[in-house]
């Protein structure tokens, strides 16, 4: 069975962590540096406000999902797609013209560029279609 060829979304990494690796499977994920990035200023912001509030259990659930998921990544020699300066010029013109972060922006010049459709729960993409169909979970 051919799976399905996926740039994953910094929400789905975050909103899915709990049944990800799961979810994943169905999938052939491609990920992008800017979206691991993000995944890792999440998980110490939301694990920060959790040690402000003395929940420290829940604090260290995040930060193991952070190491499992990057260990995962690892373990698998994921495909990495990185941005030149031609794409963030491209998608700079996409955040004005539709509206979206600059992250998104560059995911779907990304997208586009490698035919794929992108993992997200994310409605911004909805304004992106022309870039790459959004697939949600």
């Amino acid at each position: 069975m051919v799976k399905l060829k996926v740039l994953v979304d910094t929400n789905i990494i975050i909103e899915k962590r709990n049944k990800l690796f799961n979810l994943l499977g169905s999938y052939d994920p491609i990920y992008s540096d800017l979206v691991l990035a993000e995944v890792m200023e999440v998980i110490r912001k939301n694990a920060l406000e959790f040690l402000k509030k003395n929940k420290r259990e829940v604090a260290n659930k995040y930060f193991a999902f952070g190491r499992e998921f990057l260990k995962m990544l690892y373990q698998q020699n994921v495909q990495l797609e990185y941005p030149n300066i031609k794409d963030f010029v491209e998608a700079f013109e996409v955040m004005k013209d539709k509206d979206v972060d600059a992250v998104d922006a560059i995911l779907a010049v990304i997208a586009k560029k490698q035919g794929v459709n992108v993992l997200s729960n994310d409605k911004d993409w909805d304004r992106l279609k022309d870039y790459a169909k959004r697939v949600n979970v």
